[in-house]
This record gives C-alpha cells, structure tokens and sequence, in this order.
C-alpha cells in the first residue's frame, strides 16, 4: 500500500477501514475549541507503525505525519514508493533537490525547546515536510493541496 494513494480518499473508505480495524485504530474527533475559525478535523495514530492520518472536516484524507521508528514484523506500508524519498540528513535532501531541479523551501526553527532543521518539497498534488532534531530524520509530513 502506498501512502500517496490514498490522498483524497474519504474516511469511511474500505482500505482504510480494513486498516483502521486491523489496527484497532480509533479515530477521533477534533474541533475548534478556542474559536479561532480553525476547520475541525478528524485523527486517526498508528503508534506501533508510525503513521497519523489526518481527515478534513469533510473526512477527506488530508495530511499524514509520519514518526520515524524502529519497527520490527509486518508494516502494511513497507512497499516501495518511487514518488517519497527519505533522507537521512537535511543536507543530502538539499543535495538531491539541487541535483534534480526540485522546487524547495529550508529552515530552521525552535519547537517547544527543540532545535528543528527542516526543509520541504513542492509538487503539484502535494508537499513532502522533513523535519530533523540533532541533524536526525524526526518526521516526515506529507500534505495535499486539494482533494
């Protein structure tokens, strides 16, 4: 199963409950509760596997967060993806995207008292956010432009 594929998907869709049942992954309700005009959404976490799906308030597949962890056993997720990459370093994502013409924004900031190197690829249907604590892939977030 690939994790771009499934953008875009609604949330009552038959993979994804297959997943989410086979997982025992419970999904929760998130709703604006300081009424700042924030959309509600809905969040469902694998914490064993490292994925947190994200549904808009339409319960659209939106944007997936991806920790990175040591896993061992099956991961339905362990098949091959030509269109993400994973860089161990955000100076070898740099140098990927300067030797292949990709379309990119870096930076760095603190994240509750955690220094944040980062740097995000743009593509037409989405955005790929790697995020590195002590120059260390910490997460990868994944995000599509409109559904």
């Amino acid at each position: 199963m690939k994790y771009l594929d499934l953008f875009g998907v609604d949330l009552k869709n038959d993979v994804l409950c297959d997943l989410f049942e086979t997982y025992d992954v419970e999904v929760v309700y998130k709703y604006d509760r300081t009424h700042g005009g924030l959309p509600d959404e809905y969040c469902a976490e694998m914490p064993g596997l490292g994925p947190r799906f994200v549904f808009d308030e339409r319960q659209v597949f939106k944007t997936l967060f991806m920790q990175q962890i040591e896993m061992s056993g099956f991961n339905p997720f362990d098949e091959e993806d030509d269109r993400l990459k994973r860089f161990d370093s955000k100076a070898e994502a740099c140098r990927y995207a300067s030797e292949n013409g990709e379309k990119f924004t870096e930076g760095a900031a603190e994240f509750m008292g955690e220094g944040r190197e980062w740097i995000r690829f743009e593509y037409g249907s989405h955005s790929v956010h790697y995020e590195y604590v002590d120059s260390r892939l910490k997460v990868i977030k994944i995000q599509a432009r409109e559904c």
